[in-house]
Parts: structure tokens; sequence; C-alpha cells
């Protein structure tokens, strides 16, 4: 039966009794609402209920718990109740809020039932809050005379509040209306707002305080009408977006912070305000059911956030109480969901980005109420290999943390710094598993105005400072800071290395930037390469990244494609599918002439899943071909001034195919290496193959090895195959998923590949990206394990790396002029 809106009105009551009963396991005693605010001297009045379940008459006695401990006045409409078989008291707690609770503070105070000879049966606890003046949450009075005066003296402030007007008053909200349609492959209805436009409403709230124009007030109130109508609003559908709990939350976060700040206003109504906390407590209601000690995820941590600031907003301490404390609430989002490194599990920087900004606008509407939530610390919490009803290993997923345990305590402070050492110079984060290239986040705001760490100013000093939250919670003036990320670092949970030469010029654009990858999973948004090249940069251009195609969460070639192992830059396996496996990293040096990493998996191989519509997840999954043994897959990356060397070592049981793949943009040309056969128009047709997705490919064969030249608007590649000297060779166009954006979906990026078939095998490679003229005259290559690059210049260098294949590994780079040796470099050297 659908609870249509008043009946929802009618029984809401009944509804929030029976939880506090079940909650409470009370069998007579039970309230509809145990917490309300007033100001101070102003009364309260909880009702509650008394049920007689017996077949005999029975007395009761009622008393507040330690009435001297509490400072405001408790009146009972009764304190002697005698009650005849199956009948029900309707009671009165009256509670005059005393002066001694501060603004913003609370007294909870428990109801005790007593049988006829005072022996306690039940209690049942209430939360009264002296009423704190609004607004709080995301902004406060003085937010708001601070805010006037950076725009008063502060042009950038100034040029930041023109835009945001000029956005605001090209803005209208979508009409209500119910829309149902499938997101992505279940169906269900909803109100036809975004997530983005619960912000909008908060901005044209600030617009209204900022510049006293009534026209943006007046915009807001009727939005807010809209939705909280009592027969055509959120209470009819329980929906509000047309999208899933992550959107919900942001819808509902933005949307409280905007009520705040216009809910005396006099377009409202009392009972207008009066639909407006019925819906905050539907929603409230809605959301417990996306909370579960299983559920970490970046969804349920954006739904739960936005429920603490609604929760915040109705002034409900409990209810803010539980949905930090309880399974799945912010205590278990943060203790398991963030790493020792700092990451957000998934390992994506546009996730990562999103739980850490919804967690520090909780942070700032906490400090705006009086709490702090900015230097809390919560305790370290095993993190489950399964997923809510997801068991592990579905589709190769994984959904537990790895690397090292780190601190038995982790808080915000820990969550909005780690990224910067996988940044760009321009504050970028690298693109890894689900996630584009990511831009600096508005919540470097809110970290450097609570911390006031340098590296925080320069990641702000990269931006333009145009959000809201640069406007009302940004310093005025930045301090100054010197890059700190141009070194080599790695990062031990998410599992990334950033190798970065170290070019005299000091110049971060002349830098070579090569990123590995060997951490965790990442659940539903993880990526099957380890040990894989995700990303190059150099003069400010990205060779590669995660996401060079996308084909969206509802599509086939979501998990046939975007996430397998054959779209990045690694080895692959008989076309099959990387295991997803604790990996670790087994040498990490960084010099002056060269930067090195070494890591390493040992994984099985699978096919890939195969979407199928008529399943929730949509995904036919597949094992493990029994006895299929690990194969131990190892990457060595050295960094120069100049190019990058590759070295990759598979090793099984028996013989497979190997592909050493990599994926540039620009095809222009190939060398020694001749064409076999004629272009294929997939490269696989085998449906339980990744290949399928690969175009117009052409193979070719190599007696000495090859090298591949690709150029994109300029910015050029080449790619020396040096080992093995023979192998088969492959040139294709790699997938496309959509639209081009950035470097997902480019019609010009081909996929290179050189195949062997062999049991134990080492692939040697040189990559050089650069600009105009390549500084490299040649390369010789004689053995698996040394190289000689002759450099244009008229320096010679010579890289030899020993026991690659072993444990105790030796890494050197000898360069000479002419016969003059003039540096050495060893990972032995430092």
């Amino acid at each position: 039966m659908k609870i249509t809106p008043r009946l929802f009105l009618l029984v809401f009551g009944m509804l929030t009794s029976l939880l506090a009963f079940s909650n409470n396991k009370n069998e007579r005693l039970s309230s509809s609402q145990q917490t309300k605010t007033a100001q101070a001297q102003d009364t309260i009045s909880y009702e509650f209920h008394v049920e007689n379940k017996k077949h005999t008459t029975e007395t009761f006695y009622l008393s507040m718990d330690r009435p001297r401990a509490l400072a405001c006045n408790y009146i009972l409409s009764d304190v002697k109740l005698v009650l005849e078989p199956n009948k029900a008291y309707k009671g009165t707690l009256s509670v005059v809020i005393s002066d001694r609770v501060p603004i913003g503070g609370y007294e909870s105070s428990v109801l005790v039932l007593k049988d006829k000879d005072g022996k306690p049966l039940e209690t049942l606890a209430f939360t009264s809050v002296r009423t704190k003046p609004r607004p709080f949450l995301l902004a406060t009075p003085s937010i708001f005379e601070e805010t006037k005066q950076k725009i008063k003296n502060y042009d950038w402030a100034k040029a930041n509040l023109d835009n945001m007007l000029k956005e605001l008053d090209g803005f209208e909200f979508p009409k209500r209306e119910i829309v149902t349609k499938p997101r992505p492959t279940k169906v269900w209805s909803s109100l036809n707002y975004s997530a983005s436009d619960g912000e909008k409403a908060f901005k044209l709230a600030l617009a209204y305080k900022l510049t006293g124009l009534l026209d943006y007030r007046e915009k807001l109130v009727t939005f807010i009408k809209a939705v909280t109508d009592v027969d055509k609003g959120y209470l009819s559908i329980g929906a509000a977006t047309n999208g899933v709990q992550v959107h919900e939350g942001n819808f509902f976060l933005f949307l409280a912070a905007a009520c705040d700040i216009v809910f005396d206003a006099p377009g409202f109504t009392d009972a207008n305000r009066e639909n407006i906390k019925a819906t905050f407590r539907y929603y409230l209601e809605q959301n417990k059911s996306h909370m579960h000690a299983l559920g970490i995820m970046n969804h349920q941590a954006s739904a739960n956030a936005g429920a603490i600031v609604v929760a915040l907003f109705l002034q409900d301490i409990p209810e803010v109480e539980f949905l930090t404390e309880a399974d799945g609430g912010m205590a278990d989002q943060i203790g398991k969901g963030v790493m020792a490194d700092g990451w957000w599990f998934e390992g994506t920087a546009n996730y990562c980005y999103l739980v850490t900004q919804r967690y520090s606008l909780v942070a700032q509407a906490f400090e705006n109420y009086g709490m702090d939530l900015y230097h809390r610390r919560f305790p370290v919490k095993f993190k489950s290999v399964d997923f809510d009803d997801v068991k592990e290993g579905f589709t190769g997923m994984k959904f537990d943390n790895w690397g090292p345990s780190g601190k038995n305590t982790i808080g915000l402070k820990d969550m909005v710094t780690p990224y910067i050492p996988m940044m760009d110079e321009n504050a970028y984060v690298v693109s890894t598993n689900d996630s584009n290239l990511k831009e600096p986040n508005e919540f470097y705001e809110f970290a450097y105005r609570a911390y006031k760490i340098d590296d925080l100013a320069w990641v702000i000093n990269k931006t333009e400072r145009d959000s809201w939250v640069s406007l009302l919670y940004g310093v005025p003036e930045l301090p100054k800071v010197e890059d700190p990320r141009t070194e080599s670092s790695f990062l031990p949970n998410v599992g990334l290395v950033a190798l970065r030469s170290q070019p005299k010029t000091n110049n971060p654009k002349d830098q070579i930037q090569a990123y590995l990858k060997y951490g965790t999973h990442g659940g539903w948004h993880g990526h099957f390469d380890r040990a894989s090249l995700v990303a190059l940069d150099r003069n400010g251009h990205k060779y590669f990244g995660s996401e060079m195609v996308w084909y969206g969460y509802g599509k086939p070639g979501y998990k046939e494609s975007v996430q397998t192992s054959a779209t990045h830059n690694m080895v692959i396996v008989d076309e099959l599918q990387q295991e997803a496996v604790p990996s670790e990293q087994l040498l990490f040096f960084k010099g002056d002439m060269m930067q090195a990493s070494i890591v390493e998996t040992h994984a099985r191989w699978r096919k890939i899943p195969k979407w199928n519509a008529e399943k929730f997840p949509p995904w036919d999954d597949t094992d493990y071909d029994e006895g299929f043994q690990p194969i131990q897959q190892r990457r060595m990356a050295i960094v120069t001034d100049d190019y990058v060397v590759i070295a990759d070592y598979m090793k099984s049981d028996k013989k497979h195919t190997y592909d050493w793949l990599v994926h540039p943009v620009g095809f222009e040309s190939i060398e020694d290496a001749k064409k076999q056969g004629s272009v294929l128009e997939q490269l696989s047709t085998d449906a339980d193959s990744p290949f399928k997705y690969f175009k117009n490919a052409q193979w070719y064969k190599t007696h000495k090895g090859s090298k591949v030249v690709f150029n994109d608007n300029g910015n050029k590649l080449d790619v020396y195959s040096l080992w093995p000297k023979k192998a088969n060779l492959m040139l294709s166009n790699y997938p496309i998923g959509g639209s081009q954006r950035g470097i997902r979906n480019n019609p010009d990026r081909n996929t290179y590949g050189v195949r062997v078939n062999e049991k134990e095998v080492v692939f040697l490679s040189v990559v050089a990206p650069y600009q105009g003229e390549s500084n490299i005259d040649k390369i010789i290559c004689k053995s698996e394990n040394e190289l000689t690059v002759y450099l244009k210049d008229g320096r010679t260098q010579h890289v030899k790396f020993e026991n690659f294949k072993q444990s105790d590994f030796k890494i050197s780079i000898q360069e000479r002029v002419g016969n003059k040796i003039t540096r050495i470099e060893s990972n032995e050297s430092k």
C-alpha cells in the first residue's frame, strides 16, 4: 500500500513511537518524540504513553531519575496510574528550560516507570535543547559580517560574489514533477531535482543575506515550499533527486543549510515551517535504510553527512549522536573508510574528495554550533572484506584496506592533506580507478582556516577562489608557498608511486612525472591494474589516466572495458582480467639522476564479467579456472630527465600469452616491424575478452625490437620496445565509450602491444615524452637487464639493473661525455 503524505503525517507519531518502542525494548512506555527545543523559561511538552498489556488491573508510578542532578524543571501530568487490562494512558512531561543550560546546550533526562512496589520496570530518555538562534549551520551572523568585509576590501572576494550573483540571476529551479526512469539499472520514481539544486538553494540564501535583495529570498522560499509541500513534495514520494543516496545526501545537506538562513522569513507560515520539519524527519527515517556496518562507501558517507546536517538543523542532538556512532555512521565511515595514508579506500580522487568535502561541511556546521569535528579523533576500525549484501570477489572486487594499519585513531585532519604528493604542478590529483583528473576542491579553504598548514595554502593559491566556501570561509590573504610536491613520493595504502625527474631548471613543467600503482583495490570503483603505469605527465600534458575510456556505470562497457586490465598500461595475461590482491612496493629510490620504484603482485587471471540487465547488480560473474596458479608480475620504472625505463618480469608455472600494452594518442610511425595479415575489425571476437573493444587492429612482427612514435598535438611520445628482440606487435584503436572530455574517449588514442608466449619473460622498454625534438639519438640494448641511451647533447647514459628476478635489487645509471664519466648514481649510493 502506498503511504500518502497525509497518511504519513497522521501515522508519523505512531511510527516513531513504535521505533522508540523497538529501540528501547519497552513494552509499556513509549513516546512519539523524545527531543525538542525551546528558549530559556519556555516550556516543552512531551507526550508519552503507558500501556497495560496484562489481563489484570495494574498500578504504576512515574518519576524522573535523579531530579536533583537536573537543571530544568520537570513536571509530570500524573505520578500514579491505575490502568485497567489492555488500556493505555496518555501523559505529558512538561520541561521548563533553565537559563543554566547554555544556548545550543541540552539536558538529558530519564522518565522511570515503576510497579506498585516501586520496582523500576522501564525507562525513557528525553533530550531538551535550549534553542540556538538561526542561522547556525553553514553560515552565522559573524560569518556574514566577516564575508561582507572581505567583499569590501578584497578584489577576489568581490569578483567571487559578482560571479555567484550572475550564476543565480540566470538560474531557475526545475518545475516540480515526479519522474520515473532507470538509474542506472533499477527503476524508481522521484522528484526531478538534481543534487546541485540543493546547493543552488543555499547560494540563494547567501545572496539574499549578502545583498539584502528580496528576489533571491522569494525564489528560495518558493522552492522550499515546493519541496516540502505536504501533498506534492518530498513527503509524497520519498525521493527528491533523480539519483541515488549520494545525491540525496548532498541535496538535503544544502537544503537544510538554506532553510536555516530563511526559516524565520515572513514568507513562511507556521504550517510551512512544520512541513519543513516533517520533510526533514521523513528524510532521516529514509536515511536509516542506508546505514549498515558493511555499508562503507561514498554513497553512504554522503547520505550520512547530509543526514547529520539535517539533524543538526532540527537540533535533534540524539539523532546527531546516532548518526555519528551507529553502525554505518560517521565514526564507521571515517574509522573504516579512511586508510592509514589518509586516502579514502575507494582510491579515486573524485570520491576521496567527495567524502572529505561532505565531512568538512559537517565539521564547519559542528564548529558553528559549538562542537569540534576538525580535531576529533575516531578509532580506526577493521573494514570488512564484503560490502553490505555483496560478497568479496564479486566481479573481482575487493572491499578491504591493504597496506600498513597506521595509527589507532584517524580524523578529518588526516583526510585533507594526503592528496598533495599525488598532484601535478597545478594541484590536480592523478587520475586513478573511477576518477578523472581532479581539480582542487573547496574543502581546502575549510582545512586551511582550521589547520593553517602551508601545503594547503599552496593548493588554494592554484585556484580562482570562486566557490561560496572561499567567499565565506577563505582567509583574505594567503601566504606564498613553494611547491611541496616536486620530489618523488609514494603512499602505501592507496598504493600510488609518483616518480618525478629532477631537472636543473627547477621548472615543474620540465619534470617527467610517472605514476605507478600497486595498492588497495577500491571496491565498486576499483580497477584491475596493479603493476601498471597509471599516468605520465610532462610539459603540462597528460599522456595517460585511468579513465581514458568511459562508458558510464549503467553500460556493458563499464566492467567489460573501463575497469579491465586491458585498458591500462600494463602486461595482460591470456586476454584476461587480473586478480585484485594485496601487492607491494619492493624498492623506492629518489636521487638526482634517477627516480626508481619496483612494484609486484602475485595474481591469478580470469574472464571479465559480462553485462546482464536482468540482474542487479547487472553482471554475470565468472571464476578462475581450476588450477590457475598465481603469476608473478613485477614492474620497475626508472625516471630520468629525458625518458622512462620500464622493465616487466612475468613468471608462471606454464606458458601464457603475455601482452605488454600501452595506450598513447596519435600514432605516427612504427620502425623495424613487418605487417602480418590484414587489418582486423576488432582485436578479438571472443565475448569473454576485453580485447573485443579494441578496433581496427593490425599485427606486426619484429626481430630486433621496434620504435613507435606518437604525437598528440605536439606532445610526442616515443616508445622503444627493446626486449625481447623477437615478438609479435599490435596496433589498434583504443576503445571509445562516448563523447570526448579531457583525456576520456579520445578518438585518436591507440593501443600498442608486444606479445610473446612464454612461461617467463622480461619486457624492457623506454618511453620518452617530449615536445619539439627528442633528445634521444639512439638506444642500444644487448640484454634484458641493461641499455645504453645516446643523447643528442653528447651525453651517453648506461642503465643497468641487477637481480631484477630476485630480491637484492641494484639499479645504477652511469653518464659519460666522450670518454669521461660525469655522473654515477645507484640505489645503493644514498
